[in-house]
């Protein structure tokens, strides 16, 4: 009887020392992996991907806008929200697939697209606010200049150019990016104000009404069908930038790029659906508009590159640069109808911020070569 007593004595002192031994802290040359806080994963923890859809109307390649999101905005988001957070990025390019220049707006508020760089003049029907820019010819060929003053013009009427995003179109308005100016490339050389007379020129949206009055046939035409309009001879020359017209090959059948200095627009906004953007962590929301705020400055910078290396290749290929005189600008401008008059769309907000960005042009040095009148 005393030796059971002893085994089974001896049997509970190894089962509580088991059990003490278990709730303690382990060794440190214990072979047991250390216990982790559950809520600091480890380093080499698998990161949650996130896939985002990003697309515009314009085809990939066609636009100085698309290498500058491919260049930088892409990677460069990717990249500092994998070294900096526990998730990854994964992109998905839809150029000119999935909604056309005009179904942007729409597109990105239906969530077809998540992220999207809308060009303002085919849809100036939902942004007409926007438009600012592209009605009045002459007003500044100076892309930095134009970058400062659209953000200060940002600031001055954020209901209208930026809140409206989120309160009309479900979406959240990230950057503001310029289009270099407009010029005129031609099978015929267009160096006078006369020598636009009779001729058809392409444009889309408001620029055309840089024709009202010149005797110039205004058509409808864009980056997408203007080679084809030129080949053609429904049209004899068309608006464009440099770089869009090099990379469209303008040069093959466009003999004379006209250098007039029409204007440069601050024509494509980065958005994002808002559905999307408030499903995403905050830490990459940070990321992103921190980057949307540098993409700014890339894009200008790029797009004052691509202007002197498109006006090289049109060369290279045998075209002829053209300069228009100041006399003959003035005599453009001195032909046009009193355009404010005619920007019925814009009301008395939108003329507002049209006189707007005028004063801030002549506050920034900007000799405007014609007093416009605003009627609001």
């Amino acid at each position: 009887m005393k030796k059971m007593t002893a085994l089974v004595l001896a049997l509970l002192l190894v089962l509580s020392a088991s059990a003490c031994g278990g709730s303690g802290s382990q060794p440190a040359n214990s072979d047991q992996p250390a216990k982790t806080d559950s809520t600091t994963p480890p380093a080499d923890a698998k990161k949650e991907k996130i896939t985002l859809v990003i697309g515009a109307g314009h085809t990939a390649g066609s636009m100085e806008y698309i290498d500058s999101l491919d260049n930088f905005f892409k990677p460069e988001v990717a990249k500092r929200v994998a070294e900096n957070t526990n998730y990854e990025i994964e992109w998905t390019d839809a150029y000119g697939t999935v909604v056309g220049v005009s179904e942007t707006v729409t597109g990105t508020q239906d969530g077809l697209l998540d992220f999207c760089v809308i060009t303002t003049s085919p849809v100036s029907g939902q942004l007409p606010y926007h438009q600012y820019s592209i009605y009045l010819p002459f007003c500044t060929g100076d892309n930095a200049l134009l970058q400062k003053v659209s953000n200060q013009l940002y600031e001055e009427f954020s209901d209208e150019l930026v809140t409206s995003f989120e309160t009309q179109y479900n979406q959240k308005l990230l950057a503001k990016l310029v289009l270099d100016s407009y010029e005129i490339f031609s099978s015929a050389p267009i160096e006078k104000f006369s020598d636009l007379n009779a001729k058809k020129i392409g444009g889309s949206g408001r620029n055309l009404l840089w024709l009202e009055n010149t005797g110039a046939v205004a058509v409808q035409s864009n980056m997408t069908d203007g080679y084809t309009s030129l080949q053609t001879g429904l049209i004899s020359g068309q608006f464009a930038a440099p770089h869009w017209a090099v990379k469209a090959n303008y040069q093959d059948i466009c003999k004379y790029a006209t250098d007039i200095g029409l204007d440069s627009t601050m024509g494509e906004l980065l958005t994002v659906n808002l559905t999307k953007w408030n499903s995403l962590p905050a830490e990459v929301q940070e990321i992103i508009l921190q980057v949307s705020k540098e993409l700014e400055e890339y894009h200008l910078q790029y797009t004052n590159d691509c202007r002197a290396k498109a006006y090289e290749a049109f060369e290279a290929a045998g075209g002829t640069i053209v300069k228009m005189s100041e006399e003959e600008k003035a005599a453009w401008l001195a032909a046009l109808p009193n355009i404010p008059d005619t920007a019925t769309e814009l009301g008395p907000t939108g003329l507002k911020i049209l006189s707007r960005y005028v004063e801030l042009l002549k506050e920034n040095g900007v000799a405007i070569p014609r007093d416009w009148t605003f009627n609001y």
